[in-house]
């Protein structure tokens, strides 16, 4: 009889430590999303930056994605894309980054160009892409590669070329937070000899 009460116990214990497991996970994961949400063009973070967007009328929200990037930290992607026939004419992604718990690093950028968003000072940079599946082969673990692939799963066409400008905001004193607005559009889209820079600013504002 004892026997049999103390593996009803022992039992009892261990469906309780998954049970108790399992809610702090979903309790978890339920926060990150209710701090971060997409309506619509519109798109909130209340945290981590607080930030509140509206991008252009073409735009429209294609989902989002959260993943560990290369076993050092947390990643979270957010995409508002313009296409036709599911092929990507332009797009939107917003993403979220910072070192996992134990992980040494900080986020440190040497570049000389940057850009006034909503009133705070980005890193700022642009680059063309002639090849973009030999490039995402290139590097196949890359955040860029699985937003490639969410994109795909979605059904969407990528784009031969591309051209793209990003924006980076380092987050906190320890800088182990990074937010990151990446405007990506087709590279045969004409241009009407306006700077990619500010085209990307273009199709979106920040709002109070």
């Amino acid at each position: 009889m004892k026997k049999s009460i103390t593996l009803h116990k022992k039992l009892f214990a261990i469906f309780f430590a998954f049970g108790l497991f399992v809610f702090t996970v979903t309790a978890q994961q339920n926060t990150v999303k209710s701090e971060r949400e997409a309506k619509g063009r519109v798109f909130v973070s209340k945290s981590t930056p607080e930030i509140r967007l509206k991008f252009g009328k073409k735009f429209k929200f294609a989902g989002s994605q959260e993943f560990v990037l290369y076993d050092r930290a947390n990643a979270a992607q957010y995409f508002f894309v313009e296409a036709e026939d599911k092929k990507i004419k332009r797009l939107f992604m917003l993403q979220f980054e910072g070192f996992l718990p134990g992980i040494e690093g900080k986020y440190d950028y040497d570049e000389p160009n940057s850009a006034t968003v909503g009133g705070i000072k980005y890193f700022s940079n642009s680059e063309n892409i002639p090849d973009v599946e030999a490039a995402l082969k290139a590097v196949p673990d890359s955040d860029i590669a699985k937003a490639a692939k969410f994109l795909k799963d979605k059904g969407f066409i990528l784009m031969n070329s591309i051209k793209y400008q990003r924006f980076v905001r380092v987050l906190g004193e320890a800088k182990r937070n990074e937010f990151i607005m990446l405007y990506v559009e087709d590279a045969e889209m004409p241009n009407n000899n306006v700077d990619l820079q500010t085209r990307a600013l273009a199709n979106f504002k920040v709002q109070k």
